[in-house]
């Protein structure tokens, strides 16, 4: 368990994501792609901004300035700001929207994510008086963007927002606006004449909306118009009024952004703050279906839920707004064969629509293909319920979609082949922050100079020293330690979330008892365990066991590098010697091998504990020591009885999330985990085909297979923050 340094992987398609963003840079603002989009869009300039403040803070600060000045009066922030030197390419354009005071916008809005991409910049930017400044401007106008929506979009005050046309929500022609738009019957109302635009710019027709979806956004758009924008006289009459479970989620996770910006400030948050709550108990309360089992939309017209199973309804994660138990079943949902399965091989997770569905697509804008800002803001959401690893193939997905496929604005579910336009901005921009997340990472963590120097300066803390004489037999100490241990495991450790609660732990009975039953410990003789499996799933759930005590016993709070050799530092007496955390991986369950970056033995010849170190190591012990940090294995229990099975399942769960194949590249991106150990696999060939081995049976499997001996392989940083 040492911190290592390394290459920063995918530099060559870092590059060339910032060169998309320049090339769509257009002096104030970014369009989202050349072509078809030559204007700036609300939130594509959220996600353009999040993606600069990696690389261009100023950049990222005019890209957000520029959408507020065209900010109505009501506090409305426009989905589309027009300029005026570009007009003549798209539809429709402010002509066609006649929008009050003759303004160069369109006359709705987006889903609001610039308190999120405000916060996202000032956290990179490490709290400048630049970033200060520029959020002191900002929040105003938030704030204003926010009691727009709350004043104008919630005549029920429920907290929850209507939108009035599909393009509100971002996602023009999802199946779920068919039901409401079904009720505007374009042979029986008047349509203006229009011409579109989007079918002319190198976009198959079969990937956009279609000609009757487009005349009911015209219809809507017109008759906004023909109000002259009073949202009152829209209230009573427009056809499509949608409290949409996308919307009003990231709206409520952009509130908790504002609610920080305030308090960064120290402004007064109690308006934000009953903004927050009043949707959170919307969603939570309004939003989510007995009936389908799931949060869905709802149709304030025909007073019912939207039946169209989307990734919308994964959302209210990315607003941290349910419960656990809540958590726990849209996991469920998202891992099926529905939205692609995050193990399931043969598709990129996670479609926008159900994939089981008569009507799903896997290339039609809206309806099926994958959407990387969907994804990102998914993989948010998972690893704030502690969802690590599934969050980490997410993250994963976009890197391999946007390396492999290029930069595109949607990619085929199936085949993962770009779509719609190209060179698409928030494709890159998110691509840049995700990376930008791994290299940060590795920036933040000790060096490895440090690490060593530490060397064993403290005193190693023994943590079950008994308090009374030794009583026990062998057998019932090994009874009581395995029975404490699991007793720990059943209550707390999760078979999909990575997370540990270690507070609840440490205040639990079944932690009680464990920490009484391990002071029994030095009445076990080691070589009695043997080299099984009964010992090899002992010596794995001790030290798993080992870990949570010491990060518990120690009050470590962000990681464990918060301990100088934190692995050498905490340990338990078993029999008459003291066996660290390193000593039980590296010098028990590896044979006595060199821990990483050192060049000894765990075990120097003089040690007596040489003689516990297992003869023939397996290597799929990895996958199941969980070092207390997000990129370690996820915690299970192992039995003895079931410990093949359950080393096969844990290889397959790590590798799943933590390899990236990328044959057009010929690279294979891997956790720097395989890094450090890959001698344990026979090199690196082997341990490529040892990989292989545990993959699902699709192209990337049979491509590593075949090049195993010649791929190119790049290590993904390790992340140490504690997995708590």
């Amino acid at each position: 368990m040492e911190f290592s340094t390394t290459n920063r992987p995918f530099q060559g398609h870092m590059a060339k994501a910032k060169q998309v963003l320049e090339r769509n840079w257009m002096g104030g603002y970014t369009r989202p792609a050349h072509g078809l989009y030559p204007h700036q869009w609300n939130w594509d300039s959220a996600f353009i901004a999040i993606g600069y403040a990696n690389y261009l803070p100023q950049r990222a600060r005019q890209e957000l300035k520029h959408l507020f000045t065209a900010q109505w009066p009501n506090g409305m922030v426009p989905h589309i700001v027009f300029n005026t030197n570009r007009l003549g390419s798209y539809f429709p354009e402010p002509d066609f929207w006649q929008c009050p005071q003759g303004r160069p916008t369109s006359g709705i809005t987006m889903p609001p994510l610039h308190a999120e991409a405000c916060l996202h910049l000032h956290r990179i930017a490490a709290d400048t008086a630049e970033s200060r400044v520029f959020l002191a401007d900002m929040f105003p106008k938030l704030v204003q963007c926010h009691r727009y929506l709350y004043q104008e979009r919630d005549p029920g005050r429920e907290g929850l927002i209507y939108i009035r046309h599909p393009w509100e929500s971002g996602r023009d022609n999802a199946p779920a606006w068919d039901g409401p738009l079904s009720s505007i019957d374009p042979d029986k109302v008047d349509i203006p004449s229009y011409q579109r635009r989007d079918l002319d710019k190198g976009v198959d027709k079969e990937q956009r909306p279609t000609s009757e979806d487009y005349d009911r956004y015209v219809y809507l758009v017109d008759l906004f118009r023909r109000l002259n924008y009073d949202e009152q006289a829209i209230q009573q009459e427009c056809p499509f009024l949608v409290q949409d479970i996308g919307f009003n989620s990231i709206l409520c996770r952009d509130n908790r952004a504002l609610k920080k910006i305030s308090s960064i400030l120290g402004k007064d948050s109690g308006e934000i703050d009953e903004w927050f709550q009043q949707t959170s108990q919307g969603i939570r309360q309004k939003l989510w279906s007995e009936e389908y089992g799931r949060f869905e939309s709802y149709d304030i017209r025909a007073k019912k839920f939207l039946d169209s199973p989307t990734a919308m309804g994964f959302m209210p994660l990315y607003a941290g707004v349910v419960d656990s138990d809540k958590s726990a079943q849209l996991f469920g949902q998202m891992d099926s064969v529905s939205f692609c399965g995050l193990r399931q091989g043969n598709c990129f997770a996670i479609p926008d629509y159900d994939m089981t569905a008569e009507d799903f697509s896997e290339v039609n804008y809206w309806r099926g293909p994958v959407w990387l800002n969907i994804n990102w803001m998914l993989a948010h959401g998972l690893e704030d319920y502690g969802y690590y690893f599934e969050a980490q193939i997410l993250r994963k997905d976009i890197l391999e979609l946007a390396a492999r496929f290029g930069f595109r604005e949607y990619y085929d579910s199936h085949k993962g082949r770009g779509l719609g336009s190209k060179n698409f901005s928030w494709s890159a921009a998110l691509f840049i922050d995700v990376l930008s997340g791994y290299y940060s990472q590795k920036d933040s963590e000790p060096g490895l100079l440090g690490i060593v120097l530490s060397g064993k300066l403290g005193r190693t803390r023994v943590l079950n020293d008994p308090d009374r004489a030794p009583r026990e037999d062998q057998p019932e100490v090994n009874q009581r330690v395995t029975e404490s241990i699991r007793g720990v495991a059943e209550a707390f450790f999760e078979s999909v979330r990575s997370a540990v609660n270690y507070e609840a732990i440490a205040q639990s009975q079944q932690y009680h008892r464990y920490c009484e039953a391990v002071k029994l410990l030095p009445e076990l003789d080691p070589a009695a365990l043997g080299q099984g499996e009964q010992a090899q799933a002992f010596w794995i759930n001790l030290f798993n066991m080992l870990v949570i005590h010491g990060v518990i016993e120690l009050g470590l709070q962000s990681s464990v590098a918060e301990v100088p050799d934190f692995f050498d530092r905490v340990a338990y007496k078993i029999g008459p010697h003291v066996f660290s955390p390193h000593d039980i991986y590296h010098g028990v369950l590896r044979g006595n091998r060199p821990p990483p970056h050192r060049l000894l033995p765990q075990f120097m010849p003089w040690d007596k504990k040489r003689e516990f170190a297992f003869a023939r190591p397996d290597p799929r012990t990895h996958f199941a020591l969980s070092c207390g940090s997000r990129s370690c294995p996820k915690l299970s229990y192992y039995r003895a009885e079931e410990l093949d099975q359950q080393l096969d399942q844990a290889a397959t769960s790590y590798i799943t999330s933590e390899v990236l194949v990328d044959p057009e590249e010929n690279r294979v991106a891997m956790e720097e985990m395989f890094d450090w150990y890959q001698e344990d696999f026979g090199g690196q060939e082997r341990m490529l085909n040892f990989v292989a081995g545990f993959m699902p049976d699709d192209e990337h499997k049979r491509y590593l297979l075949a090049n195993s001996n010649r791929v190119e392989v790049e290590y993904l940083f390790h992340d140490w923050h504690l997995n708590r």
